[in-house]
């Protein structure tokens, strides 16, 4: 038997965790949301994720200082970001940082599942 991927989804926004927990569960993924960059770090089960998808504006803790701690501890995680600000430059800091995709909301539902086919198909 085939044991689904399993997605780590962090937003300080609950609907957004909540929205995308659902649809990510509806492609066939298993999906574990976050309300905080602090709250994946402590989970003792990070490196059972297969890709974790991070809002960049956060308070504390922004996704672009997130993808860093993430890859401490298991290096070749990837790390989709998303935001719904765009800033010039923002998309360069997200790739620099090591994350695999940059993705602005609201995004498509296609542009999401290539994206997290992609990050699940390169672990």
């Amino acid at each position: 038997m085939q044991v689904s991927p399993l997605i780590g989804i962090v937003d300080d926004d609950p609907d957004i965790p909540a929205a995308l927990g659902s649809l990510i569960r509806s492609l066939g993924y298993k999906a574990e949301c976050f309300s905080s960059a602090e709250e994946i770090i402590a989970a003792r089960h990070l490196k059972e994720f297969a890709c974790v998808i991070s809002d960049i504006h956060m308070p504390n803790m922004s996704g672009l200082e997130l993808v860093p701690e993430l890859h401490r501890t298991k290096s070749d995680l990837p790390v989709i970001l998303m935001t719904g600000r765009f800033e010039q430059g923002l998309r360069e800091k997200a790739l620099s940082c090591g994350a695999i995709a940059f993705v602005i909301k609201p995004f498509s539902l296609d542009e999401l599942l290539d994206t997290i086919k992609r990050a699940v198909d390169a672990d």
